[in-house]
C-alpha cells in the first residue's frame, strides 16, 4: 500500500534536524514528498521543519494538516527572504497538457518567473542548497536517438504554443546553471520523466493518467493510435527518492535525467497494464487518413538514468508494481480525508 511505501522511504531518508520548503506542495510530486517527510518526522523523529507553498491555504491544510507550515503565495512573486530554508525542492509549475494549450503565457512565466525567485532567495542564503524539477521534454526532438543522456539537445518549435512548457523548462534549466556559475549558489537539475502515482491531480490530462482513471471507473480504454512510441514512466515514490539522493549527494550545477530501467514501456503496453489490472480492456480505435494528419507523430524518449545510479540511486518500482499501488489507494480513497494527515 502506499502509506507503507511511504513509511519504508522515510525511515531510509538521510536528511534531518533541517528545514526544507516544497513549492507545489499539493501536486503530484510535492504532496508526495511531504508525505514521506511528515512521515519521517512523526514516526522516526527526523525533526524536519516543512514548508509547503501553495496559492491556496486551505487546500494545504486540508492536504497536511499540522504537518508542515504553510507559505501562502503564488511563486510568481518573491520568496520571503527573513524565512531560513536548508533545501528547496521547487516544483511549483503547470503541469497537465491541458493548461498548456489553455494558459500558455501563465505556463511559461510561472516557471521562469517563479524559479527566478527561488534562485534569487538563494543568493541571498548561500547555505541553502534547491533542486529545480524540470522534464524530459526539454530534449525537444533528437532524431535518430531513443535513448535521451543529459548532455543532449534537440529541437523545440517554438511556433507550438503548447512548447511554451519545453522553452520555459529549458530556460529554467539554463538560469540555474548561470546563476550558480555567476553567484555561486547551490543548487541542481532533476529531469523528471513521465509520472503518476496516487497523488495525481483531478486536473491532469496527461494521457497515461487519463488510462488510470479509466481503469479506475472499470471502463475499457480506448486508444486513438497504435501507441508504439516508448516513455521512461515512473512511480512517484521512486521520483521522491530520487529527489532526495539528489539532495543529498548530487554536484553543484548539474543536471540528472530521473528513470527506473524496469519502468520503460510504450503508450499501448501502459494502457494494457492497467486494463489487465481491474480486467477490462483496450479497444483501438485508430483514425482515418484525413483524422491521422492532426495527430502528432511522437518519438521515442528513454532517459538515461547512468549518472543518477552512479551517486548509488536505484529504482524500485516497475510499471506493473506502481500502477497496482495507484489503484490500489485510489479505490480506497472514498471521501476526503486524507491517510496520511497528522489528526
Amino acid at each position: 500500500m502506499y502509506e507503507e511505501s511511504v513509511r519504508e522511504l522515510a525511515k531510509q531518508l538521510e536528511i534531518k534536524n533541517v528545514s526544507i520548503l516544497v513549492t507545489g506542495a499539493t501536486g503530484l510530486i510535492g504532496s508526495c514528498a511531504i508525505d514521506v517527510l511528515s512521515v519521517a518526522n512523526n514516526e522516526w523523529g527526523a525533526n524536519i521543519k516543512i514548508y509547503a507553498l501553495g496559492r491556496n491555504k486551505n487546500n494545504i491544510q486540508k492536504r497536511f494538516g499540522k504537518n508542515v507550515i504553510p507559505i501562502v503565495q503564488d511563486i510568481v512573486n518573491p520568496l520571503d527572504k527573513e524565512i531560513e530554508y536548508d533545501y528547496i525542492i521547487h516544483g511549483a509549475s503547470n503541469a497537465d497538457p491541458k493548461s498548456y494549450a489553455i494558459q500558455p503565457v501563465e505556463t511559461i512565466l510561472t516557471n521562469v518567473l517563479g524559479n527566478k525567485n527561488v534562485l534569487d532567495y538563494c543568493t541571498k542564503h548561500s547555505k541553502t542548497r534547491m533542486i529545480l524539477t524540470s522534464s524530459f521534454e526539454v530534449y525537444g526532438e533528437l532524431k535518430g536517438q531513443d535513448i535521451y543522456s543529459e548532455n543532449m539537445s534537440g529541437i523545440i518549435d517554438q511556433t507550438i504554443l503548447r512548447n511554451g512548457y519545453a522553452e520555459s523548462k529549458r530556460c529554467c534549466e539554463l538560469l540555474v546553471r548561470s546563476y550558480a556559475d555567476e553567484y555561486g549558489i547551490n543548487a541542481i537539475i532533476a529531469r523528471l520523466p513521465s509520472v503518476y502515482g496516487p497523488t495525481m491531480l483531478e486536473s491532469d490530462s496527461k494521457a497515461h493518467v487519463q488510462f488510470i482513471r479509466n481503469a479506475l471507473n472499470g471502463e475499457n480504454i480506448v486508444l486513438k493510435s497504435r501507441g508504439e512510441q516508448k516513455r521512461t514512466y515512473c512511480y512517484v515514490l521512486d521520483v521522491v527518492s530520487a529527489l532526495l539522493k539528489l539532495l543529498c549527494s548530487g554536484t553543484n550545477g548539474e543536471i540528472y535525467n530521473i528513470s527506473n530501467e524496469d519502468s520503460i514501456a510504450s503508450i499501448a503496453e501502459v494502457a494494457q497494464t492497467c486494463a489487465e489490472i481491474v480486467g477490462t480492456n483496450v479497444v483501438f480505435d485508430l483514425p482515418d487518413e484525413v483524422e491521422a494528419k492532426g495527430f502528432s507523430q511522437s518519438k521515442n524518449c528513454i532517459l538515461d538514468n547512468k549518472k543518477l545510479r552512479d551517486l548509488g540511486w536505484s529504482g524500485k518500482y516497475s510499471l506493473r508494481e506502481g500502477l497496482v499501488e495507484t489503484l490500489e489507494y485510489l479505490r480506497r480513497k472514498k471521501s476526503d480525508r486524507n491517510p496520511m494527515k497528522d489528526k
